[in-house]
């Protein structure tokens, strides 16, 4: 494991992301905050990796931490100015009229497009 790459780390964290949708269990923050330890071992490894940065601000956000997430997005936007997901995600974020409603619709559809990728394999 001591070899292990960023991309490996992420692809674990991801596979576990799926399963905890895919159970229904997004909400549990016991259960978000176990599975954040490998994204964070990732980015130390390569601090630029979208797909981490990506997938960690939305564990953020699905556990509240939304100035976290922000921040996290911003820099993901500096790497990739023209990606309109991650334009969308900082929308949502920045919640015009109800921040609430904005980041829940967001997260219910990146939930969607996880449970998608599950029924696929």
């Amino acid at each position: 494991m001591e070899n292990t790459t960023a991309t490996e780390l992420y692809a674990q964290v991801y596979r576990q992301w799926q399963e905890v949708v895919e159970l229904g269990l997004h909400e549990s923050e016991d259960i978000v905050n176990g599975i954040m330890p490998p994204l964070a071992r990732a980015l130390s490894l390569e601090p630029d990796y979208l797909p981490a940065l990506d997938l960690l601000s939305d564990l953020l956000m699905e556990l509240g931490a939304y100035e976290e997430a922000v921040e996290l997005v911003e820099r993901m936007l500096v790497l990739c100015p023209d990606d309109p997901g991650y334009r969308g995600k900082l929308d949502a974020l920045a919640g015009e009229g109800n921040r609430r409603r904005s980041i829940r619709a967001y997260l219910h559809q990146k939930r969607q497009q996880v449970l998608s990728r599950v029924v696929a394999r």
